[in-house]
């Protein structure tokens, strides 16, 4: 109210000068009410863009002081509901074939181990669904939301590794899908350990060349992240998603898994399919 009592102030005051000086100098009438309209137009036109841009700022430059404030919260406890089989998680029936079984089973502890290897603030929480999207149609697999502290940031997916269907030999093959928000608040080293973890986990790994598998699990998650940061800052104005993809026999996962069978160990049921007494192996 008192900005626009102002305004209106200043044009009485303008006015009454220009008023003076057209008395003062003999100006005609009609050079005096061009020039008004002049005025009121300039005005009319600083008003509008100052309003446009407070619109803009709303809009694209969101307000995100309450998602920082849950990825800087308590860490949300995984509370895991793994689909009993592929068909009580939503999957057709009549398209499931020996290898998505195979993968479904080899897959029941992921989140599990996945919680224990992570930076601490993520939990990976496995949800009871089976029937998860693919780029032409429905897929197979597993699905589980993924939390950093008290924020829910994305999800993944776990589905069979191209080919995996049409080929004749029993080689695992799985593919992982993560798509996540806000991942511009999140620590470098906390998303780099996440995707790494996954690369880790999942890639073909061979024996006999280790350091060089990590190598490449590692390089991998820089190149996901450099490009995201590629991304934000040509866009600084926009919060793109962050997609990554990996593909492989997930070696590591089938040896940790196959350990902790031979033992009698359930990482669901002994830790809660979380981080507790991670020394505990």
């Amino acid at each position: 109210m008192i900005k626009r009592i102002g305004f209106w102030v200043a044009i009485a005051a303008a006015w009454g000068i220009a008023w003076w000086t057209k008395q003062a100098f003999g100006i005609p009438d009609y050079v005096m009410w061009i020039g008004f309209v002049a005025i009121i137009g300039a005005l009319s036109t600083f008003s509008l863009e100052n309003r446009m841009t407070a619109v803009e700022e709303r809009v694209i430059r969101k307000d995100y002081s309450g998602i920082v404030a849950q990825l800087e919260g308590e860490r949300h406890k995984p509370q895991h509901k793994q689909p009993a089989s592929l068909a009580a998680g939503g999957a057709i029936v009549s398209r499931v074939r020996p290898q998505h079984e195979r993968l479904f089973e080899d897959f029941r502890w992921f989140a599990a181990l996945m919680n224990r290897h992570i930076a601490d603030e993520w939990a990976i929480e496995e949800l009871p669904i089976t029937d998860v999207r693919g780029y032409d149609g429905p897929e197979i697999g597993r699905m589980y939301d993924v939390w950093y502290n008290a924020c829910k940031v994305g999800r993944m997916q776990v589905t069979l590794g191209a080919g995996a269907l049409l080929s004749k030999e029993k080689e695992r093959s799985a593919r992982v899908d993560l798509k996540l928000n806000y991942l511009r608040f999140i620590p470098y080293r906390d998303a780099h350990s996440l995707l790494y973890e996954i690369g880790l986990l999942t890639g073909s790994y061979d024996r006999t060349s280790g350091e060089a598998f990590r190598a490449r699990a590692a390089s991998a998650a820089t190149d996901a992240l450099t490009g995201y940061l590629w991304e934000a800052v040509r866009q600084p104005d926009l919060d793109p998603w962050f997609d990554f993809m990996t593909e492989g026999s997930y070696g590591v996962l089938h040896d940790q898994v196959e350990h902790w069978r031979k033992n009698g160990i359930d990482p669901m049921t002994r830790w809660g399919g979380d981080r507790d007494n991670r020394s505990d192996d």
